[in-house]
């Protein structure tokens, strides 16, 4: 997480009110405990400090409640001395309950995460690195591909911003000098930019990525510039629907369709009320020259193909070798995201709450 600058947890900061008289909590257990003694841990511009020192009873079991709640999303860690010590990573949020599972002879390694689905997803990617780096047949960059999944499927910041601040042998999994790193950054900055704009973590990642894009020489150094749509002309892009019949956007725009161009994963959970929407406007206008052009960003070919198969739209599908150069051509942090371009091919708007997508779409139909 070097340079990525952020003033903490707001420990002492009251944000939104909570049932009980405290904010956040972790407690969990350690079994075979070798200490009695851990630390919570928290970090700020840089560094780790110490927020507080928990006792581990002889029963292994540990607690702790902050006095309030999370002000922002944040990964906090807990840490155990000693030769099989070492640390676990836990996200907490508002007034978060989070549980941990450990073992004495392993505990930076072997545990386990819950209370929270944050907390569970930190706990798949901490894994899935450790796998990755346990594997004979190591690939960084097949590692870095799936963990990009994370990072786009991310409405809170806090996953892509953990992802983004991991390293393998001391080395930056993603690096913002990088054209693939900075690719990302770029998709993590939009996020917040979308969901949490005075987040100081989403502006220190937006000017890391505005500094690799001159490191590379693709723009000046704008640090402060907002990342936004093109909002004058749309950037094609082609792929395969489920019977591989190419299409593209270009072709749509040569044959005057309005077109709403969707972001998207089948998999998430907000997929099948979003599909509900485009199948609702699809039906009302299809007539009238309207077209779907749908991308879909799911890892699973088959379970893409299975939802893909049963949509009137054109659904095109993004597979992991394919990258997330469409997600940064079009600044998508997160899924779903939509965008309407009208017959002359000109992006005249992005709409970010789908249920308001029928009313923009009758505006240029």
């Amino acid at each position: 997480m070097k340079k990525l600058i952020y003033g903490g947890l707001a420990l002492a900061a009251i944000a939104a009110s909570c049932s009980g008289p405290k904010g956040w909590s972790v407690e969990g257990s350690i079994q075979n405990p070798e200490v009695d003694k851990i630390a919570l841990e928290a970090y700020n511009n840089g560094l780790w400090y110490t927020v507080d020192s928990l006792t581990v009873g002889k029963d292994g079991r540990f607690a702790y409640s902050a006095d309030a709640p999370a002000h922002y999303a944040e990964v906090l860690r807990l840490t155990a001395p000693g030769e099989n010590g070492g640390s676990i990573y836990f996200p907490v949020d508002s007034c978060d309950k989070v549980t941990v599972e450990a073992y004495g002879s392993h505990f930076g390694s072997g545990y386990t995460l819950g209370g929270t689905d944050l907390a569970r997803t930190i706990c798949t990617i901490d894994s899935t690195i450790a796998a990755a780096k346990g594997s004979a047949a190591f690939d960084d960059s097949e590692l870095r591909r799936s963990l990009v999944n994370y990072i786009t499927a991310d409405t809170t910041g806090t996953v892509a911003y953990y992802v983004i601040g991991k390293s393998v042998g001391g080395k930056p999994l993603f690096d913002p000098n990088e054209e693939f790193g900075n690719r990302v950054y770029g998709a993590a900055a939009q996020i917040f930019a979308s969901f949490a704009p005075e987040d100081p973590r989403g502006h220190a990642l937006r000017a890391d990525y505005f500094r690799g894009r001159a490191a590379l020489g693709k723009l000046p150094d704008m640090p402060d510039t907002v990342i936004e749509a093109d909002e004058t002309g749309y950037i094609d892009i082609a792929n395969y629907d489920d019977r591989g019949v190419r299409h593209s956007i270009s072709d749509l725009v040569k044959e005057g369709k309005l077109i709403v161009l969707s972001f998207t994963a089948y998999g998430t959970d907000a997929s099948v009320p979003y599909n509900a929407i485009l199948n609702d406007i699809y039906t009302k206008y299809h007539d009238n020259g309207l077209e779907i052009f749908q991308i879909a960003f799911d890892d699973d070919e088959q379970a893409w193909k299975t939802v893909a198969r049963n949509l009137p739209w054109i659904t095109v599908w993004n597979s992991p070798a394919d990258g997330i150069a469409a997600l940064t051509q079009y600044n998508v942090g997160a899924f779903p995201a939509t965008f309407i371009i009208n017959r002359k091919g000109e992006i005249v708007t992005r709409v970010t709450d789908p249920t308001k997508l029928q009313a923009e779409v009758a505006k240029h139909i």
